[in-house]
C-alpha cells in the first residue's frame, strides 16, 4: 500500500519521478478522536517493499532508498524547478463531513391562562386563573447543514482514511492526476 508519485524530482538520493509515499507509523486516540500518523519517503516502491521485514526474527534491514522531504519538483522539462517539502507527520481528526437535517426553530411569546384552586371567604374551593407569560420555540422548516461528525467506523479503514488524506495534501502541490493510488 502507499502512493506514487509520477512526476519528476530532485531528491537528497538522486532524481526520481516514481516517487512512493509509504505510512509507517498509526497511533489513534479515541478519547479526543484523532489519529496521529507518519510516513516515509522512497525513490521508488521496490526499494520501500525490500526495506521491509519478510519473517518476524528477520534482522532489520536498512533503509536504501529512504528520501528527506525536501524536493525539488519539476512541473515541466523547462522549469528550473521549485522548492517542496512533504509533511511526514500528519494528525488528523476522525471526522467526516455529513449533511444533516436540522430543526429551524422560532421563539415566540406565549400567553396562557393557567387554573389553579384557592378559596373563597366560605373557605370552599375555587378555580382560578392567572396568566402566565413563556417562550416557546416552534418548528418553522427544516435545513439541510453540512456538519463534522465523529466517525469510529473509518477505523475499519484506517489506512485507507490516512491515505486519502495524504493525497489531498499532494495534490495542494502537485496535478492530482500524477499522484497514483495503490491502495
Amino acid at each position: 500500500m502507499g502512493i506514487r508519485l509520477q512526476v519528476d524530482l530532485e531528491t537528497n538520493r538522486g532524481p526520481t519521478n516514481e516517487l512512493f509515499v509509504r505510512i509507517d507509523h498509526i497511533k489513534i486516540n479515541r478519547t479526543v478522536a484523532k489519529v496521529v500518523f507518519s510516513t516515509t519517503l522512497w525513490l521508488n516502491k521496490g526499494l520501500a517493499d525490500n526495506s521491509l521485514k519478510k519473517l518476524a526474527d528477520d534482522p532489520i534491514k536498512p533503509s536504501i532508498g529512504l528520501v528527506n522531504p525536501k524536493v525539488i519538483y519539476y512541473p515541466n522539462k523547462k522549469s528550473e524547478g521549485l522548492d517542496a517539502e512533504f509533511d511526514d507527520l500528519y494528525e488528523i481528526p476522525l471526522v467526516v463531513e455529513k449533511d444533516i437535517e436540522e430543526d429551524i426553530l422560532e421563539t415566540t411569546k406565549v400567553t396562557k391562562e393557567v387554573p389553579y384552586i384557592s378559596f373563597d371567604e366560605n373557605g370552599d374551593e375555587i378555580t382560578l386563573y392567572r396568566t402566565v407569560q413563556s417562550e416557546e420555540k416552534k418548528k418553522v422548516g427544516t435545513e439541510v447543514i453540512t456538519k463534522k461528525i465523529v466517525d469510529y467506523t473509518v477505523l475499519n479503514r484506517i489506512e485507507e482514511f490516512c491515505y486519502n488524506h495524504v493525497v489531498k495534501k499532494l495534490s495542494e502541490v502537485l496535478p492530482e492526476e500524477k499522484i497514483e493510488k495503490l491502495y
